[in-house]
């Protein structure tokens, strides 16, 4: 019997006669929000609820692997990470010909897609939850020069307030302390809050998926390796990343000039000029880093398991997937206290955190983990403990009683 077979009385029976509409940014492999979305729309469907999805084209098309109604939807790529898209107008009512007049309308990380969606049933009576996934406010002040960041920024909160404040949007889901607490300063009532985590398959990514001929090709002198696995896009901190590095090498000539690490970065971006800025960063410091492109499935599983600790730049995350994918795969992290990693990681429990702008404690608590292989151990043992209680399964049980909660 199926985890989700052993659970599917705690569905909330009024939910299972009713419709689910689902809309999503992006939908494919992507990155941890669309991959979470996935993992909503497989448990639904395994409950036999009765949903349908709408979202953006994917740059390569694929055959859908799920039995239900998905519209795609034309628009522009995003320049700075042609995976995402400006969606181009379009009619709800013309959706729901394809699908159904939904009961609920379940907004994952809503933007360019979600909003439209909500402007056209605003007023129609059908409630919505939303899930603040991404920080868009956030993203436009790190990315654009500094008065048209901070212009945009305003223009974003202001934007992000009224939408959630509205009266239409039932429950308003968030992943993280930092989330909910940014949300609070917009205004959003207390009671529309919920905190809602996400789970991790502690099936696809276990310790025991190391790979011996994989650390053989990429560690061939018994190097401890240093994992990111990450988009490869300006906003994710790589440069960050690169002077931390640099950093860790220095202080390693230092104190032990035998002590032999590399830097593995997984991930990729269909720009790529933005990708080859990345490794720029990289590059112009002489540092020794392998960019193995993008990953997923079995052979990303193996990767995280194949290295020794995972370290991560990003101060964007409004909670961070694949920090507990590679807690999963027993491995300690190193991350900034920004946004969700701040929850996710225990210091001194599963790994360390450095304050943001700290490139010297980020770079000393990773080599902290490349001399110690004990601590390594303790410390990645804990974060697989820690991983284990985290199901999917519980976390999607909690939005579809959320959504089941706002159905009039």
């Amino acid at each position: 019997m199926t985890t989700l077979e052993q659970k599917s009385d705690q569905l909330p029976q009024q939910l299972k006669d009713k419709k689910v509409l689902v809309t999503s940014e992006s939908l494919g492999p992507i990155n941890g929000v669309t991959r979470a979305t996935g993992y909503l729309l497989d448990y639904l469907l395994a409950q036999n609820v009765q949903t349908a999805a709408v979202a953006p084209r994917l740059p390569k098309p694929a055959p859908s692997a799920w039995q239900m109604p998905l519209i795609r939807l034309g628009g522009f790529p995003l320049v700075y990470n042609p995976d995402l898209m400006i969606v181009t107008p379009f009619r709800m009512s013309k959706i729901f010909q394809h699908t159904f007049r939904p009961d609920v309308v379940y907004l994952a990380s809503p933007a360019t897609l979600g909003l439209q969606a909500w402007w056209q049933l605003r007023n129609s009576g059908i409630p919505m939850v939303a899930n603040f996934q991404t920080d868009l406010a956030f993203y436009a002040r790190l990315m654009l020069p500094s008065l048209p960041g901070k212009a945009a920024g305003w223009v974003i909160d202001r934007l992000t307030g009224y939408f959630f404040r509205h009266s239409s949007i039932k429950a308003v889901l968030c992943p993280s302390t930092s989330s909910q607490n940014y949300l609070l300063r917009l205004g959003i009532a207390a009671e529309k809050l919920r905190l809602v985590g996400r789970g991790v398959d502690c099936l696809l990514f276990d310790p025991r998926k190391r790979n011996a001929e994989l650390r053989q090709k990429l560690a061939p002198q018994g190097e401890v390796l240093l994992i990111c696995v990450s988009r490869v896009s300006l906003e994710k901190g790589f440069e960050f990343l690169a002077e931390a590095y640099a950093e860790i090498t220095r202080q390693a000539r230092q104190k032990e000039p035998s002590l032999k690490f590399r830097l593995i970065i997984t991930g990729g971006n269909a720009n790529a000029k933005i990708e080859q800025t990345v490794r720029g960063y990289f590059e112009k410091r002489g540092l020794d880093v392998v960019f193995t492109g993008p990953l997923v499935g079995e052979p990303l599983a193996e990767m995280f398991a194949s290295a020794d600790i995972f370290v991560y730049p990003s101060l964007t995350e409004t909670f961070g997937q694949v920090i507990q994918e590679a807690m999963a795969s027993g491995l300690p992290v190193v991350a900034r206290r920004e946004g969700g990693p701040a929850d996710l990681v225990l210091p001194d429990k599963t790994g360390y955190l450095a304050d943001p702008p700290d490139l010297v404690a980020f770079a000393k608590y990773a080599l902290k983990l490349i001399e110690d292989a004990t601590l390594r151990t303790s410390l990645g043992q804990t974060a697989r403990m820690l991983a284990e209680t985290r199901s999917w399964d519980a976390i999607n049980q909690q939005i579809a009683t959320i959504m089941n909660d706002v159905v009039l």
